[in-house]
């Protein structure tokens, strides 16, 4: 397995902005999806320059540079180096990930940078991936789709496929089902290793290629020889078997499969700080429920918090 993985770094007596009681003890309250979103905060390494999105993987990195990892730079492909949004966006174009940035660029510079091997750990989603960690965010085209009229159109590749390229090592967050984790992609948006050990170089890619994925059932590291997404980590109350449902080929497991740990209640709370109204990590319909002055006024309570770290 991989020893690239980088160290949980941070200050364990960190006080959190959020008003919870034992905020470093483990929180007993916590959604799997939450799990997974603490667990990939924990890959970026403080003082790293971390290339995120909009969703999930945007939540992760304002998680770690919020608590663990304070002296990482968060960069976005909207143009924001070193920037600390305080929370949710709907649009990697949103002024909010500019908030505290170091740097306010445009969108080449950024993927220039990034080619030119300057950030250290990139996260994306993906819709389907396969064993070698090549990833598809484009579309399902099913037994019978094609290109043109496929079964499914995704959201499409953004910055995913130069990041994986490009990108030191890149973490892969989606939630586990058996149709996405396939023996075939669809289509290759983002290349991982390919067919196998020895294809990345062979075409000439810079970056490291998939460090982990990240699921709501587990967490996978990839064998240094094969190359092959092995199974490191289940979740609590998640079992191998259960695992092993949910992927479509024979899946290689680790010799020393560990649980994941639990999440803080600090980091919880901050995590729903950073999404108050369950846009993205919860799936509850509470953006619904309330009215627009409501979602306003809790949305600036929490993000004025904070931002003023």
């Amino acid at each position: 397995m991989s020893e690239m993985q980088p160290e949980r770094t941070g200050d364990p007596d960190f006080e959190y902005p959020i008003d919870v009681e034992d905020p470093h003890e483990p929180a007993d309250d916590y959604s799997l999806t939450e799990l997974l979103a603490v667990t990939a905060s924990h890959e970026i390494g403080d003082g790293e320059t971390a290339f995120i999105g909009v969703g999930m993987s945007l939540i992760s990195g304002v998680l770690a540079k919020h608590t663990r990892a304070p002296d990482c730079q968060l960069v976005t492909e909207s143009g924001y180096v070193g920037s600390q949004p305080p929370g949710v966006v709907q649009s990697i174009s949103d002024s909010v990930l500019g908030v505290g940035s170091l740097v306010a660029t445009d969108q080449m510079q950024i993927f220039m940078d990034n080619q030119r091997g300057l950030f250290d750990v990139g996260i994306i989603g993906a819709g389907q991936i396969d064993k070698y960690g090549n990833t598809n965010s484009t579309v399902v085209t099913g037994d019978e789709g094609t290109y043109e009229r496929p079964k499914v159109r995704l959201p499409g590749s953004g910055g995913s496929n130069d990041i994986m390229t490009s990108c030191g090592r890149t973490v892969v967050m989606m939630r586990q089902h058996r149709r996405a984790f396939t023996t075939d992609v669809d289509y290759v948006t983002a290349p991982g290793y390919l067919d196998g050990p020895g294809a990345r170089e062979e075409l000439g890619f810079e970056g490291g290629g998939p460090e982990a994925v990240i699921t709501d059932m587990a967490v996978f590291r990839f064998d240094d020889d094969t190359k092959e997404m092995t199974l490191s980590s289940t979740h609590p109350g998640v079992s191998v078997d259960e695992v092993r449902e949910e992927v479509q080929w024979d899946l290689a497991v680790a010799d020393d499969v560990t649980t994941t740990p639990v999440p803080t209640r600090g980091e919880v709370a901050m995590l729903r700080a950073i999404d108050p109204t369950d846009i993205v990590l919860r799936g509850t319909d509470r953006i619904y429920d309330v009215g627009f002055e409501e979602w306003t006024e809790e949305v600036e309570a929490h993000w004025e918090k904070l931002m003023e770290l």
